[in-house]
């Protein structure tokens, strides 16, 4: 009951233990029951996870170190939350110790005993582009169908050169396109110049609330340990509300979060909480708790310009131009999503992707 589920329901499951007082004399026999108290056994959890997917995504991940978080869109529900590398929780068990096991676990750098999906803080890169589209399309600073050139390079606020993904990949530049082909294309200068004239605007703040009106920089609510991340209150210079509408800069988010967001972009904009309890029954088998969904409020986004979104999530992997088209080629299942790479400070960037079906 130290960690995860086993410390968040340790009530509901250690039960009750119980016990009897006497009184006995000196001799030490016993003289009457005074009192006694009937062990009351402990209850059972029953998960949302899919066993059978959790496993294979596991087992999908090699010896990466990564985490793969599935949800259902219209309830909260988790069927898969996987943190790689996984450890053996036998090793815990006090009666029998593989100390050496515990000891290589606990001297790992891939640390895996951390919880990635849940408690790993990492900025978001290009997924965050969904959030500046929107902040975007709400300031009306730029509609759907404003086109601009995206180049490999752009001069932003006067003051720098920021560079495009296919300058570094010696692709060439993406040419004259529409915002929402700007997402497709996962444009760096199209997010630039958005990020420039929203702080040019006086929206500096534009691109934090819409991250926090999407569940960023706070608690899921999920019913183990999570971290928060970093959503910085505001863009405090041109420059840096460029490199926020990029999703670098002083953001960090969980796995957890984006998984959530990406349901609520799903669903039509309900923020669900991720819960990974289906039911608590007693040893008799009687239900005291049953799954039902919370809402954890909407997204702060017109239906239109909700729509204007999901229709790029879509292309991203249906149109040939779109950064995750070569990914799913023979896919038979219709896929919305969208890429990213987030630079580190280790120079090892993270890759992303976060989507729906």
């Amino acid at each position: 009951g130290r960690a995860g589920l086993e410390a968040a329901f340790e009530t509901e499951l250690s039960g009750k233990r119980g016990g009897s007082l006497y009184l006995v004399n000196e001799a030490g026999v016993i003289q009457t029951l005074i009192a006694a108290s009937e062990a009351v056994p402990g209850n059972s959890l029953y998960t949302t996870l899919d066993k059978g997917l959790q496993m294979r995504l596991q087992a999908s991940l090699g010896d990466q170190r990564a985490a793969v978080v599935v949800m259902e869109v219209n309830t909260g529900r988790v069927l898969a939350l996987v943190s790689n590398p996984h450890f053996d929780p036998n090793v815990f068990d006090l009666r029998d110790p593989d100390r050496d096991l515990l000891t290589s676990y606990l001297n790992n750098k891939d640390q895996p005993l951390f919880n990635r999906a849940t408690q790993g803080q990492y900025p978001l890169g290009s997924v965050f582009k969904t959030i500046t589209m929107s902040a975007a399309l709400e300031e009306e600073v730029f509609s759907a169908w404003s086109s601009f050139y995206c180049g490999q390079s752009l001069w932003v606020c006067d003051s720098v050169y920021l560079y495009d993904w296919t300058y570094s990949h010696g692709v060439a530049p993406s040419g004259t396109i529409t915002l929402t082909e700007g997402l497709v294309r996962s444009c760096n200068p199209w997010f630039y110049r958005i990020g420039e004239s929203l702080f040019n605007e006086g929206h500096e703040d534009s691109l934090s609330l819409m991250a926090t009106g999407f569940g960023l920089g706070e608690a899921t609510g999920i019913e183990i340990s999570e971290a928060v991340g970093n959503i910085p209150e505001t863009a405090r210079t041109c420059v840096e509300s460029a490199q926020l509408s990029i999703g670098q800069g002083e953001i960090l988010v969980t796995p957890l979060q984006v998984a959530a967001y990406f349901a609520a972009l799903a669903n039509g904009g309900t923020l669900y909480q991720p819960a990974l309890i289906d039911v608590i029954k007693t040893s008799s088998g009687l239900v005291v708790q049953s799954f039902s969904p919370q809402e954890n409020g909407k997204l702060p986004v017109s239906e239109r310009n909700l729509a204007a979104v999901q229709e790029g999530l879509r292309l991203v992997l249906e149109d040939p131009a779109g950064t995750g088209y070569r990914a799913v080629l023979g896919l038979d299942v219709p896929v919305s999503g969208k890429t990213g790479t987030a630079q580190t400070p280790s120079g090892d960037p993270h890759a992303w992707f976060a989507g729906y079906s």
